[in-house]
């Protein structure tokens, strides 16, 4: 079916009893989707979406979910606003979505930076509210939950994928399966996640985040998968904000949530490696294998990059009053000390590795 935006403003009434359109512009369509802002008789503006391959169908989909399962109760605790189904109406082989539309201006990782004072912290904020939500909210919908064990599986399976490839630099095996072998990483409590959270899902105003979207990887899982996007920014000290003010926020003691961010984010490129492979696609494997020479470059050149904490050894009693300065001790200190590296960032391009293919015939659309 045609994707002008008016023949899709006009189909959006039909999905919406009393929708009154008054007007309508594209709103950042592109091959896989239509995506039309259709103003109302009231002054308001929604949203309306045509998925326009099975893949895009089936994000479409899970997002809708997700937000269904986003009740007013649970939206009362957030400190932004989330988009609502307005309506649905099926659309030859594909379905059209409309919803209300967010308020303020799409985010870009570099908005997260010294030149936008106080962005960092609420986004920082913005993230672990998602995650202080309870499980329940996902479990009672039937979304998604992952345990620690069965996330830590998943990796390794991503990691032995990636390895047999033969394209992943010996120093990025050694350095993932270092940190996958690692049992401090994986002592975390799951949380509600948004699950696919990149830049471009925050809606701010200033320096305050006023709306997140993209929901449809809502479930249960590891709140680091949230923050890994962070990592792609070269303003070290921003990141470092955000990364302090969801700490805050939360009050729960995970004290190696960056470095798994950190693993997620690198694994991020192996995952790109694989959908390249899978594909057969010359020029998306040599991307991938770029991001990584660029990832070894950067690794080697901060040592302070390691994704698995230090492990200092335990001083005895001697050492103890050594350090202190000769100062006299009870008792000598029991347990190691362990120093959280900052990180380095990622290439900010590493995505995740779905295709958007499965094109939906618009021929066969036609109503």
């Amino acid at each position: 079916m045609s994707t002008n935006p008016f023949t899709l403003a006009a189909l959006a009434t039909t999905a919406v009893d009393g929708l009154e359109v008054v007007g309508a512009t594209e709103d950042g369509s592109d091959e896989h989707r239509s995506l039309v802002a259709a103003r109302l008789a009231d002054g308001e503006t929604v949203q309306v979406v045509l998925p326009r391959s099975v893949t895009a169908l089936r994000t479409a989909k899970e997002h809708a979910s997700a937000l269904s399962a986003l009740t007013l109760a649970t939206r009362s605790r957030l400190p932004f606003e989330v988009p609502s189904v307005l309506g649905t109406t099926e659309a030859g082989k594909s379905t059209l979505f409309v919803l209300t539309r967010l308020g303020g201006t799409t985010m870009r990782l570099a908005d997260i930076s010294p030149a936008k004072p106080g962005l960092a912290v609420s986004v920082g904020q913005a993230i672990a509210a998602v995650h202080e939500l309870p499980t329940s909210v996902a479990a009672d919908a039937g979304l998604a939950s992952e345990s620690a064990a069965s996330l830590r599986a998943r990796l390794l399976e991503t990691f032995d994928r990636a390895a047999a490839t033969g394209s992943v630099p010996t120093a990025l095996l050694h350095r993932w399966e270092t940190a996958l072998g690692d049992d401090r990483l994986w002592q975390f409590k799951p949380t509600l996640v948004h699950g696919d959270l990149q830049a471009p899902a925050f809606r701010v105003e200033g320096p305050r985040v006023v709306g997140l979207d993209g929901w449809h990887g809502l479930s249960i899982g590891d709140p680091a998968r949230d923050l890994a996007f962070l990592l792609g920014s070269s303003e070290f000290g921003s990141v470092d904000e955000a990364f302090e003010a969801h700490a805050a926020a939360r009050g729960i003691g995970d004290r190696q949530v960056r470095q798994r961010a950190m693993l997620h984010a690198e694994l991020d490129i192996a995952r790109w490696l694989l959908h390249g492979a899978e594909r057969d696609d010359a020029s998306i494997v040599e991307d991938a294998k770029g991001m990584l020479a660029g990832l070894v470059a950067r690794v080697d050149s901060d040592q302070g990059a390691a994704i698995a904490p230090e492990r200092l050894e335990t001083m005895d009693l001697t050492g103890v009053q050594e350090y202190l300065g000769g100062a006299v001790v009870s008792a000598p200190a029991e347990q190691p000390t362990e120093v959280v590296e900052n990180p380095v960032a990622r290439d900010a391009d590493a995505a995740g590795a779905d295709d958007e293919t499965g094109r939906i015939d618009d021929a066969s659309a036609e109503r």
